[in-house]
């Protein structure tokens, strides 16, 4: 199986880890055909480092360099539409490629010729690259048709594979990133391919994903993000009109159990935070998401040390209050 594997990294403001985001790509066993680089206007010397490798590598890396911050999701789509070669897959500037990552998840595809999309086990690492968690450390998740466990979030964690593999020209039939996303493109992106397109799984653990405070998802409040997820959701729910009633029961039961529990565990962190004000304004809000069980329970830590004057004047507070669109972190 002979292909052309394009590699885009999108840089911003991680000069710390770019280093080796690029020299996982550099080391891989199977070269790729060529690493787009594209930097989001970083003032920390990430571009310096990135012209670096691409002045020692000028048949392989392609540097791109903004003018002006876009953002996670218009900077990824601007690396998309770049590339050249006819099998893509990507990295955060902060991340890294094991060395087989491309070499296995390509002989995945050789021993699945029917899947469109390969997508591999990771390991989550700290700030130091300390390995500290496996993604699929119990049940392998699933292959072939695998859209209802993408839209309800049905993987380890109640998140969804990353760095994926995929035929461009697959990819250019759904549309790219969404330019208009602030977080969870992958999730959208994700939806729309595993909708039309079967997918393998390789189970070896190819790529190690940082996770730690400053990363930007991480610097966004838990209900910003979840209002971002309930965005994506009413964006694809059309692509349930043609499954079958069961399918998309089964799809929403296990979606709007997962924004259940998120709903309860924003409602504590605010209480945690000592903004019980703030907490029943989210409960409020997202009452929709809560079943009766749900919302009692959530509704009893809210009133639990609360005396009936105290429950008056935070219900009163919320009825002359707008709902805010983003909340920070206090």
């Amino acid at each position: 199986m002979s292909v052309k594997i394009s590699v885009f990294i999108t840089s911003y403001n991680q000069k710390a880890y770019l280093i080796g985001a690029i020299e996982s790509v550099l080391n891989q066993t199977l070269r790729p055909f060529e690493i787009i680089i594209v930097d989001d206007c970083s003032t920390d010397g990430s571009q310096q480092v990135i012209e670096r490798y691409a002045q020692a590598n000028p048949e392989l890396i392609r540097p791109f360099y903004h003018e002006q911050n876009l953002g996670i999701a218009k900077n990824k789509a601007f690396a998309q539409r770049q590339v050249r070669g006819d099998w893509l897959t990507y990295l955060d500037g902060d991340d890294r490629f094991l060395p087989k990552k491309l070499e296995l998840e390509r002989e995945t595809l050789q021993k699945h010729p029917e899947a469109k999309l390969v997508y591999s086990n990771f390991y989550f690492i700290d700030t130091e690259g300390e390995r500290f968690q496996l993604w699929a450390d119990k049940v392998a998740p699933p292959s072939g048709y695998v859209f209802p466990e993408v839209f309800s979030r049905a993987f380890p964690g109640n998140t969804v594979f990353r760095n994926e593999l995929v035929t461009y020209k697959c990819l250019k039939e759904v549309g790219f990133y969404d330019t208009e996303r602030v977080t969870h493109e992958d999730w959208d992106l994700k939806i729309r391919l595993t909708k039309r397109f079967p997918v393998a799984y390789c189970p070896i653990p190819l790529i190690e994903y940082r996770r730690y405070d400053e990363a930007i998802s991480r610097s966004l409040s838990d209900a910003f993000l979840f209002r971002q997820m309930q965005e994506v959701y009413y964006k694809n729910r059309s692509l349930l009109d043609d499954v079958s009633l069961q399918e998309r029961a089964l799809i929403e039961r296990e979606l709007f159990r997962f924004f259940a529990n998120r709903t309860t565990e924003i409602i504590l962190n605010a209480i945690r935070r000592g903004q019980r004000g703030k907490a029943f304004r989210y409960y409020l809000e997202f009452l929709k998401w809560m079943p009766f069980n749900v919302a009692a329970k959530n509704l009893l830590y809210l009133l639990s040390p609360l005396k009936f004057k105290g429950f008056m004047k935070v219900l009163n507070s919320c009825k002359s209050e707008k709902l805010p669109l983003q909340d920070q972190w206090l």
